[in-house]
């Protein structure tokens, strides 16, 4: 195949880097900084909070589950499935 066959493919993405001037050290690192950056910052989070422990505890523990009659209900019927755990 030789260097226009398939070896070739392999460097296409190559091309652009190719024949940008030559950098020094510290160019090099900011660009590759910059590139890393703006592809961490563009990363969504799949609209996940982030936990926390208190609010969790608060909505769905065992004093809450308790003190309403569908937290009852619902207690009462991971009882009824054997669950191992019951309430947070």
């Amino acid at each position: 195949m030789g260097l226009f066959g398939i070896g070739c493919r392999l460097f296409a993405g190559f091309s652009r880097l190719a024949f940008q001037p030559v950098l020094g050290a510290a160019e090099t690192f900011n660009q590759t900084r910059s590139i890393s950056l703006t592809t961490a910052l563009s990363n969504v989070r799949c609209h996940f909070p982030r936990p926390n422990e208190i609010k969790r505890i608060k909505r769905h523990g065992w004093k809450t589950r308790l003190s309403t009659q569908n937290g009852r209900r619902i207690l009462m019927r991971r009882i009824l499935k054997n669950r191992h755990v019951l309430s947070h």
